[in-house]
């Protein structure tokens, strides 16, 4: 799991999720398989994805900000 901050406020995410084949599979058919997205916010940030959405003020493109600083923390915790 990687800890970081996103719009002043902790998060958690599973760094192997976001290498792992099925995930970035689902990613790469969201924009035809609306489902697929749902699917990645519940593999990365472990079940949390409703609980992080609420925090982030119930905005669905905010998900797909905080998917997007949690590759960036993943990549960033791995050259470390």
């Amino acid at each position: 799991m990687v800890e970081f901050e996103f719009e002043g406020l902790r998060f958690e995410a599973d760094d192997d999720v976001l290498t792992d084949y099925d995930f970035v599979c689902d990613v790469l058919t969201a924009d035809t398989e609306p489902a697929a997205l749902v699917r990645c916010f519940k593999a990365v940030f472990a079940g949390r994805d409703r609980e992080y959405a609420k925090k982030l003020g119930g905005k669905f493109a905010k998900m797909g900000e905080l998917l997007a600083a949690a590759i960036k923390a993943a990549g960033e915790d791995a050259k470390n």
